[in-house]
């Protein structure tokens, strides 16, 4: 028995890591997605107005 609690255990840890990098992954990734909208966006209003 109390080798299927640790493999219960391992597989609960391990799915935990995962969703902790998932969750980091689209953090990461909408962090970029908005820093650069907004630098080509000031990029453009930049280039117009000099």
């Amino acid at each position: 028995m109390s080798d299927v609690n640790v493999e219960q255990f391992q597989g609960f840890s391990e799915n935990h890591y995962q969703h902790g990098m998932h969750t980091l992954a689209w953090i990461s990734l909408w962090t970029i997605i908005v820093l650069g909208v907004g630098a080509g966006v000031f990029g453009f209003i930049w280039g117009v107005t000099h």
